[in-house]
């Protein structure tokens, strides 16, 4: 997005990453040689093991801490500073088959005792074949993290799930991370996270904590419009990037899910309609998988919208048909966890993703034909064709209501809005 915070995390990502292939060895050492042992991977008491990006030194800071057996200067501690999306804590490992008969890693974390969390980030042979995973950091006292490797996600949609076919397994990882991947939050803020960590391992029996319910097996909207006459309680989800926060038009007051809650209110009588946003500015498809857990669990929702898109919009020489696929997938497979982590499964609304304004008038259009095409396929999704309905409108008028090349200002949302609105009240009844 076309805001300075998202546009720092974009340059960020394009720097960052590429520091994973370069640094092979610290002082001289070659960190390629270091090999797991009875499961253990590092102790995490040698952070000489352990380097950083150059450009990250000024704000990644590593040292020896005492252990959870109180032993002086047993384990790793991680302090990232504020306002920075991206730092981590690296080293290499030799890829092995040992990890392929693991379920996952476990790694023994104390806690800033904060409401942030902090990423565990693994790679194969170079930063695009990259996958996140997240963990709090409420609890200062040590306690044993594991995570399944169902549980790491991949850090675009462009790139395969872990152990997938046509993927990387785990026995291929030559790398991993402690720190910061694209942390950043609710309130659009990159907050200072500081935790010890150690005894980073393979761990057997681990199971993965993201339940997926099939988009085919969503209750329709009509089950959402009933309790809505009814004048029943009603709980939206609104998930997306920042056109859904209201970037540019004054926040999430503005924004259209705001807006919409008030059409509906207005329009079925009904003042039980309570919404929970969950957008943030510059995430996409896989940004949202990623904080997951952090963002959604322990909520209740009848109905989620979404609308993703912008942040990951094919580059110059992409194939559109094959990135549709990409963004299309994850997107499906981003509502399954929402849906499985929910205390019920909700109804979904998706949004075909607004053009940008000039240069990106065209750029949604292949992605917005996608979405679609899953309302083709599945009956019960609810499609609301944002883009359709601003592309009729012609480049001159719709430029009036845009804030910038990707947001909405407030008249903009209003019409946002509007779709969404008039695709839930004519919802055919089944």
């Amino acid at each position: 997005m076309k805001h300075r915070i998202a546009l720092a995390a974009t340059l960020v990502a394009l720097f960052v990453p590429a520091a994973f292939v370069r640094a092979q060895t610290v002082s001289g050492q070659d960190l390629s040689s270091t090999r797991p042992a009875d499961g253990l991977i590092d102790a995490m008491g040698q952070p000489e093991r352990w380097f950083t990006e150059e450009t990250a030194r000024a704000f990644v800071t590593m040292a020896t801490c005492e252990g959870r057996d109180g032993q002086a200067a047993s384990a790793l501690s991680v302090k990232v500073g504020a306002e920075k999306l991206y730092g981590l804590a690296m080293r290499r490992v030799t890829p092995s088959h040992a990890w392929n008969e693991a379920d996952g890693l476990c790694f023994w974390v104390k806690g800033d005792g904060s409401e942030n969390w902090g990423n565990l980030h693994i790679q194969a042979a170079d930063y695009r074949k990259a996958w996140v995973a997240s963990f709090p950091l409420n609890d200062s006292q040590w306690h044993e993290v594991r995570v399944a490797w169902g549980d790491f996600v991949p850090t675009t949609a462009f790139w395969r799930e872990l152990g997938d076919a046509d993927g990387a397994r785990p026995g291929d990882v030559d790398l991993v991370g402690f720190g910061k991947e694209w942390n950043f939050n609710l309130v659009h803020k990159s907050p200072e996270i500081a935790f010890g960590v150690q005894n980073l391992g393979l761990a057997r029996g681990v199971k993965a904590r993201r339940p997926r319910v099939a988009v085919s097996k969503l209750p329709p909207l009509e089950s959402v419009v009933r309790k809505l006459k009814a004048g029943e309680p009603v709980t939206i989800l609104a998930l997306g990037d920042s056109i859904t926060w209201g970037t540019s038009a004054g926040g999430n007051q503005n924004a259209y899910p705001a807006v919409l809650v008030a059409l509906l209110k207005e329009h079925y009588h009904n003042d039980r309609i309570t919404l929970v946003s969950r957008a943030i500015g510059g995430s996409t498809t896989a940004k949202g998988r990623e904080w997951l857990m952090r963002d959604v669990q322990g909520l209740e929702a009848d109905l989620i919208t979404a609308m993703f898109g912008y942040n990951e919009r094919p580059g110059a020489g992409a194939d559109p048909a094959a990135a549709t696929t990409q963004y299309t997938a994850n997107l499906v497979r981003y509502v399954e966890e929402v849906a499985g982590i929910l205390k019920a499964p909700p109804a979904c609304v998706l949004l075909a993703p607004t053009p940008g304004r000039q240069a990106n008038w065209e750029a949604l259009d292949a992605y917005a034909q996608g979405v679609r095409d899953l309302g083709k396929q599945y009956a019960n999704l609810t499609i609301a064709d944002a883009n359709a309905f601003m592309k009729q409108m012609g480049q001159e008028a719709y430029g009036k209501m845009m804030a910038d090349e990707a947001h909405p200002n407030p008249e903009g949302q209003k019409v946002l809005a509007g779709v969404v609105f008039r695709a839930i009240i004519a919802e055919p009844r089944r």
